[in-house]
């Protein structure tokens, strides 16, 4: 009875150690990378234009892992600390997405606030913003 007992503790022992090492692990999901791109002419941190200048936003989301492809986009703005409106919103799949924005400075005073929001193919989102302060 005692070698039978012992026999079934190890078979339990033995299929548990196999169990967790042949185990899925979920691979945890990073968030796309959000940046803008600093070259010349291009707007790629908070400043300050003077009103109604029309200025680009290079900017690109990448990929920041295995197999976290880059799905889906969304740009939003917010006009002196106003509630966000959606500019656009993009539906994709790749490893790196580029794009030039052009946008239009406000009134003297007005500070505006663009965010770009990228998703991954898990739902993982990362985002980037940049402000405009208008005089």
């Amino acid at each position: 009875m005692k070698k039978t007992l012992s026999i079934i503790s190890g078979c339990i022992f033995a299929v548990a150690v196999i169990f967790n090492l042949f185990s899925c692990k979920v691979k945890e999901s990073s968030p796309p990378t959000v940046a803008f791109y600093q070259v010349a002419g291009y707007v790629s941190a908070d400043t300050t234009l003077y009103r109604h200048t029309i200025f680009p936003i290079w900017v690109v989301a990448s990929k920041d892992g295995v197999g976290d492809l880059v799905e889906t986009g969304t740009i939003t703005r917010s006009i002196n600390g106003g509630p966000d409106s959606t500019l656009q919103t993009m539906n994709f799949v790749m490893s790196q997405f580029s794009y030039i924005y052009s946008y239009k400075a406000g009134d003297s005073g007005d500070v505006t606030k663009y965010t770009f929001t990228f998703g991954n193919e898990k739902g993982v989102t990362g985002s980037n913003s940049i402000v405009i302060t208008a005089n």
